[in-house]
């Protein structure tokens, strides 16, 4: 099996341009064709790779002469090896030389021993200045593309992660909300296509006709960002996953219209302090304020707080509610289900956000969980950063 570790797409723009160079028509969809291919069949013998270039680069049986003359001095291989029993090349092959490589690209002598000058491809390029560069600077660098730091991490529970690797997924979410959620306002704009006629627009513009209304004027409602409001259980169950949380709800802060709440046994708004410039320095400031961190939980309690409360209970109407708890309280599982409920009417969606919920064997036999569950829209975990994915993807929605 040959040409497993290649770059398929350098192996098709050069065998492509030694087409075009001797004279054959190859145009950008054929190469395309050609490197698809590549990609699903994988790896190939000479055989599979010829006649999957010759169907994908050659539209003439005319052209089929000089395909063959330069696949055969490419790969250093004869015709009868790679047809059908039987067929016999109608002239001599040019044989290969190593001034025919079309990609300058730089590799070392035993990686020429080993490969041959006719597969010119097979190394990926330099991605940097060579030592032994002589400053012509016709060489192609083109970078390799490297898997990110957390690849290996990115389904690791949070509470897993070492302070450096946590430290990063908290840089990751810092920047990871690119859209924002909107709602439909009951202002209008002008608008060409919109539904709703504008009749004083329509009449002031028909007083410039003799009032023969000649163009209609058209408007549609305006969009403006939907309000997120996060509440995050920094008890003590919920130690190990409040620090990513809070990254996430800064993330929220700084770009649109979000509020967020910590409770534990008793609520503490940090929207104020999660607005500093710098992540850590937010994160701590927050933290100091919520005085009754990882301690009990009166879930209740809290969501009983924010609806009542003078100003932060407008906050939560129309906007999505993020709760991100596990759902252990110590306040009657009725009085859950009765705020749930009140919520549920209220918000616009509510997203509930439990860690141990990624146990394939989890079950809502907490009485407070499962109380609140039939009012939730999503149920995620946000346990690791492929999971906060899905978070944002779900309050972007």
């Amino acid at each position: 099996m040959l040409f497993a570790g290649i770059d398929r797409a350098i192996l098709g723009a050069t065998l492509a341009r030694r087409l075009t160079a001797a004279g054959l028509a190859v145009p950008l969809s054929a190469t395309n064709r050609f490197v698809r291919g590549l990609d699903a069949v994988g790896p190939l013998t000479k055989t599979d790779l010829y006649w999957l270039a010759r169907t994908s680069l050659v539209s003439d049986h005319h052209d089929l002469p000089l395909f063959d003359q330069v696949f055969a001095a490419v790969f250093d291989s004869s015709l009868d090896e790679l047809k059908a029993p039987g067929a016999r090349r109608a002239g001599p092959l040019p044989s290969a030389r190593p001034d025919d490589a079309l990609v300058p690209l730089r590799v070392s002598d035993a990686d020429v021993e080993m490969q041959g000058h006719g597969l010119p491809w097979a190394t990926l390029p330099s991605v940097g200045p060579d030592e032994d560069d002589d400053g012509a600077g016709d060489d192609v660098l083109l970078p390799e593309r490297l898997p990110s730091d957390l690849a290996a991490e990115i389904d690791t529970p949070f509470d897993l992660l070492d302070p450096n690797q946590l430290a990063a997924v908290e840089e990751l979410l810092s920047h990871a909300l690119e859209t924002w959620p909107l709602r439909t306002s009951r202002r209008h704009r002008a608008w060409a296509s919109g539904r709703r006629v504008e009749l004083r627009g329509t009449l002031r513009a028909a007083h410039r006709t003799g009032g023969e209304p000649f163009r209609i004027h058209r408007t549609r409602r305006r969009s403006r960002p939907r309000r997120v409001v996060m509440v995050v259980d920094v008890s003590g169950s919920m130690q190990s996953f409040t620090r990513p949380y809070l990254h996430l709800t800064r993330a929220l802060v700084m770009a649109g219209r979000a509020e967020v709440f910590a409770f534990a046994t008793d609520v503490t708004r940090i929207s104020a302090s999660l607005r500093h410039r710098s992540a850590v320095e937010a994160i701590d400031r927050a933290s100091e304020e919520v005085t009754d961190r990882f301690g009990g939980t009166r879930l209740a309690s809290s969501l009983r707080t924010i609806q009542q409360h003078p100003t932060w209970g407008g906050l939560l109407r129309g906007a999505i509610l993020v709760i991100a708890s596990d759902g252990w309280d110590t306040d009657p599982a009725a009085d859950t289900e009765r705020e749930m409920a009140k919520l549920a009417r209220r918000t616009h969606r509510i997203i509930w956000l439990n860690p141990r919920s990624a146990d394939p064997r989890f079950e809502p036999m907490v009485a407070s969980m499962a109380a609140a569950l039939p009012y939730c829209t999503d149920f995620l975990s946000g346990h690791s950063l492929r999971a906060m994915t899905e978070v944002i993807s779900a309050i972007a929605r």
